[in-house]
């Protein structure tokens, strides 16, 4: 009778060799994890290809992009100070000489001074002013202009195109610096008739106009001669004296001064106040009364001219007058220039801010990337030496399942 094997039974074969199967697969296994440790030691990365993990390669990548985004915005960033440094350098330069200029306008705003005297300082005062204007046209960062009024750009400082700082920065050509359509204060100027009737005077539109009683009549002066302790007040006679309420005088003085600012074409009167027949004419009458009460009637017509804007292009020191007009024009100048230096101020904090913000970015970014891609030397160390052992063991076993079918040979003997 045929023999029926246990199902549980192992075979005696020669042409498949199990044990040697087995051996052979976990030697190519162990194999395998040796050469994957060994590429992971020598490269540093436990990402090489993307087989070793998808998704932290994409991950990793996205966040490599966004790192190395960042550092470029901190060159650009430190670029951007740089520009503004320039800029302000350029500056300082242009407020010590505003700082001069006002120096010899008060200077000048005195009554000590010859025209040769006022001459020089002008002469002084425009050379200043045309290295003004040469600084602010060829100030320039990388070839690119900055006083000039042409400069209003961004800085990319981040990764995003949202992330940016806008700078701007003002022309500070003289012609551009401090325009002034009004003074604050402007004393009238004689306006050529001698009339105590119709005395005329003229001034420039501003903040403040005042007459004073050099301006007066001959009339006047010949009654203020005899005495000149007398008391000066408005007065309306018919006809006259329409737009004393505008007005302030001294009593004691007789200073006259405008309430508000007088402005060349601005509809304070009706034209029907005596001689005031338009916008910016006004007629004021004073009486001056002696202390004997002798009275001088005066009806001062003042006629109110517009004012072409001022620049410091038009700093002028050749009289006391228009010092002093200087004065203010370079008053508002170096307020001016004070603002625009406060600002690149602190766009050069806020940049310097941003870099920090930047820098810790990176860095942390870079530190998330290495979790994710940078090999764990003790790991794989760890892991190197497992599977050498494991290769090790499963080549000392195939020899051994190679040696155990020998056996074989002695069933044929």
């Amino acid at each position: 009778w045929p023999v029926k094997l246990d199902e549980g039974l192992v075979m005696t074969v020669i042409n498949t060799n199990i044990g040697a199967l087995h051996a052979r697969q976990y030697s190519a296994r162990a194999e395998l994890f040796v050469n994957k440790a060994l590429e992971r030691l020598s490269s540093g990365k436990r990402i090489n290809q993307a087989s070793d993990d998808a998704a932290g390669l994409a991950v990793a990548s996205k966040m490599t992009s966004q790192m190395l985004g960042m550092r470029v915005a901190v060159r650009n960033t430190q670029d951007g100070i740089s520009l503004v440094q320039t800029a302000e350098s350029s500056m300082n330069a242009i407020n010590s000489m505003l700082l001069r200029m006002r120096e010899l306008a008060v200077q000048m705003n005195n009554g000590v001074y010859t025209a040769r005297d006022r001459d020089n300082a002008q002469m002084e005062v425009n050379a200043l002013l045309q290295q003004i204007d040469q600084i602010a046209e060829t100030s320039k960062f990388n070839g690119v202009n900055l006083l000039d009024g042409t400069y209003n750009s961004q800085i990319r400082a981040g990764n995003t195109n949202a992330e940016v700082i806008q700078i701007s920065i003002n022309n500070l050509a003289t012609s551009k610096i401090a325009k002034i359509s009004a003074f604050a204060m402007e004393k009238a100027i004689d306006g050529g008739a001698d009339d105590a009737t119709n005395q005329q005077v003229a001034a420039s539109e501003a903040t403040e106009v005042s007459i004073d009683t050099s301006l007066f009549s001959d009339a006047f002066k010949e009654v203020f001669k005899n005495d000149g302790l007398g008391d000066f007040n408005f007065t309306t006679t018919a006809g006259t004296g329409g737009d004393n309420s505008l007005f302030n005088i001294d009593p004691k003085t007789g200073k006259i001064t405008s309430k508000a600012a007088l402005v060349a074409g601005s509809a304070t009167d009706t034209g029907s106040n005596g001689s005031t027949q338009g916008d910016g004419v006004y007629d004021i009458e004073v009486t001056y009364t002696t202390r004997n009460g002798v009275s001088h009637v005066e009806v001062i017509h003042l006629t109110v001219t517009a004012m072409p804007d001022k620049t410091v292009a038009n700093v002028d020191l050749t009289s006391q007058a228009s010092a002093s007009r200087s004065v203010e024009i370079l008053d508002k100048a170096l307020v001016e220039m004070g603002a625009n230096q406060a600002k690149l101020g602190a766009l050069q904090n806020r940049m310097q801010y941003t870099i920090n913000n930047l820098t810790q970015a990176a860095m942390n970014t870079e530190m998330a990337i290495s979790r994710i891609v940078d090999a764990d030397f003790s790991t794989e160390t760890m892991m190197l030496a497992k599977h050498q052992i494991l290769s090790q063991a499963a080549t000392a076993m195939l020899a051994q399942a190679n040696k155990s079918k020998q056996s074989v040979l002695a069933l044929l003997q």
